[in-house]
């Protein structure tokens, strides 16, 4: 059955007004206008820390003596060196990243149902009570329940942040915005390996208790952050809450501009009524929304079938098969993810000039060369110390390209593409899927690695360079362009299935939104009429 949408032409004509504001605003004018948006979307970046610095420390703790010490046993008997059994070896492996994979689905849901500001106020303060168990534990199920049981509230980091992000800031800066949750992940990683280097000389418990309990100075921040951040405009006006929205956008730089913005927002709404306002996660699969849903979650998949599994875990190892020691290797991993920092800062400006569907398609075409060639240079000889430098150089590269281009991307599409009606649940879809082929390939890698299994070694990286290949072929067809793109546009574009390719070059100045949605009809009424119908929806 068609739907009718009701919509003022006064709505519509300060819609465009609004439109066309974000259209021609430029960074520079951005920056200086939307000081307080720009400081409040920085900050819930800093929950993706977190997810960075969780799985390091948790995976590195099977690597610190004393851990191995209080928790293993002694192998071989009388010899001083102490091994965890294999189980907890994987277990603490597979915690955060089973933890973050569940929380997504319900952090998506908590961002529709509550908005990202109250979602973090919950998981945050809720997580005080599991990261005490990991301090206080005193033996390995206690620990692994806490950091199994914190991944199961943090893991909503990923979806609520570039949900809060997306719609805070003006179009011109979303992209820059979104970017600095993957430059907040890799800057977790470079803290917890900071810490672990640290202490993990040490002869006594702190040496794994002390990174635990400097992950308590994360929460406290957000935890006050939350109850003085703005709730977006975007999720106020979803709940009818026009008032509020008003606040929101006069606390975020658009004082001179309320009226136009908030119509705008209304508009676009209004665009999107085939989307029920209690919809479930059936609704991400329906209509356009299936495609919008799809194109997410495998975006954010392309960033592990390209390989970087391989890349973050295994290139300190070829090092030290190269002859460092195992110091200067644990150096080399600050060193890895300090080159990731500059790959996402370079990421700003590139991704001005490239776009989304460039960038993505560029850096993983890259990637993909350079498995292909680590694979090749495994062909030489195991004495090859050449070219166990090598690999690991290559690795190292790998790394940089990736946080250039396809790690902060992915943050950017699959903030940008979901309707907005259920854009929490879409994020919730795509951070949950690549979870998948994560644990997938961590289950698989230290099998494919191993000399005494399959000993692929860094043939492996034809494995990682196929797939690679495949995500830039699905990438071409089906990955479309949304840089400078409003919501309103992005949602017209889907509803006409555009091509991917031509997402760029359609324009839409002055389209006739009678014929944007089929089946929706476009009626002229007064303007207390229009918001009382938006109102009643």
């Amino acid at each position: 059955m068609a739907t009718t949408t009701v919509i003022d032409n006064e709505l519509v004509e300060a819609s465009k007004i609004a439109a066309r504001r974000e259209s021609e605003l430029t960074v520079r004018e951005a920056v200086s206008k939307h000081k307080s948006a720009i400081f409040w979307a920085s900050f819930f970046c800093l929950p993706n820390i977190i997810i960075g610095y969780d799985p390091t420390i948790v995976g590195t703790l099977v690597g610190i003596p004393q851990f191995r010490k209080d928790f293993g046993y002694e192998y071989p008997a009388g010899s001083g060196s102490y091994v965890l059994p294999a189980s907890w070896t994987s277990a603490f492996t597979y915690a955060p990243v089973i933890g973050f994979m569940v929380s997504a689905l319900w952090g998506g849901w908590c961002v529709d149902r509550f908005g990202p500001r109250k979602t973090l106020l919950g998981a945050t303060i809720l997580s005080l009570f599991t990261l005490l168990m990991e301090v206080l534990g005193e033996s390995a199920p206690v620990i692994f329940v806490g950091d199994l049981l914190t991944g199961l509230l943090t893991g909503s980091f990923p979806v609520l942040g570039p949900a809060y992000i997306s719609e805070i800031l003006p179009v011109c800066l979303r992209g820059i915005g979104l970017s600095c949750n993957n430059l907040a992940q890799v800057l977790g990683s470079l803290i917890g390996i900071a810490i672990l280097r640290g202490t993990e000389a040490r002869t006594d418990r702190w040496a794994y208790k002390v990174p635990f309990i400097t992950e308590y100075a994360f929460p406290l921040i957000f935890i006050v952050g939350s109850f003085l951040a703005p709730e977006t405009p975007w999720f106020l006006v979803k709940k009818g809450k026009y008032e509020d929205a008003e606040k929101s956008l006069r606390r975020t730089g658009y004082g001179d501009d309320i009226n136009n913005t908030l119509a705008h927002m209304k508009e676009t709404l209004l665009l999107e009524a085939k989307t029920k306002d209690n919809a479930t996660y059936l609704d991400c699969f329906r209509g356009t929304n299936l495609r919008r849903t799809i194109i997410c979650a495998m975006a954010y998949s392309g960033q592990f079938l390209c390989g970087i599994n391989l890349a973050s875990g295994y290139c300190t190892y070829f090092f030290e098969l190269a002859g460092l020691s195992t110091d200067q290797a644990f150096d080399m991993s600050c060193g890895l993810f300090a080159l990731g920092v500059v790959g996402n800062l370079l990421s700003w400006p590139l991704m001005t000039i490239w776009g989304r569907r460039a960038g993505y398609i560029w850096t993983c075409s890259f990637t993909s060369v350079l498995m292909f060639i680590i694979g090749f240079v495994d062909l030489a000889p195991s004495s090859n110390t050449g070219a166990m430098y090598a690999k690991s150089t290559m690795l190292l590269l790998f790394n940089f390209v990736y946080n250039v281009g396809l790690g902060p991307i992915v943050y950017v599409l699959i903030a940008e593409i979901p309707n907005t009606k259920i854009r929490g649940k879409t994020l919730g879809v795509a951070c949950f899927t690549p979870h998948i082929f994560s644990i997938s390939i961590t289950a698989g890698l230290p099998y494919a690695m191993s000399t005494t299994e399959a000993n692929w070694g860094g043939k492996t990286g034809f494995l990682f360079a196929g797939l690679g290949l495949l995500t830039v072929i699905w990438a071409i067809l089906y990955l479309p362009e949304t840089k400078g793109r409003t919501f309103e546009e992005l949602d017209i574009l889907f509803d006409k299935k555009v091509p991917a390719g031509k997402f760029a070059s359609t324009d839409l100045h002055d389209f006739n939104r009678a014929d944007v949605i089929d089946g929706v009809t476009i009626q002229k009424l007064g303007k207390e009429d229009i918001e009382g119908t938006y109102a009643a929806k």
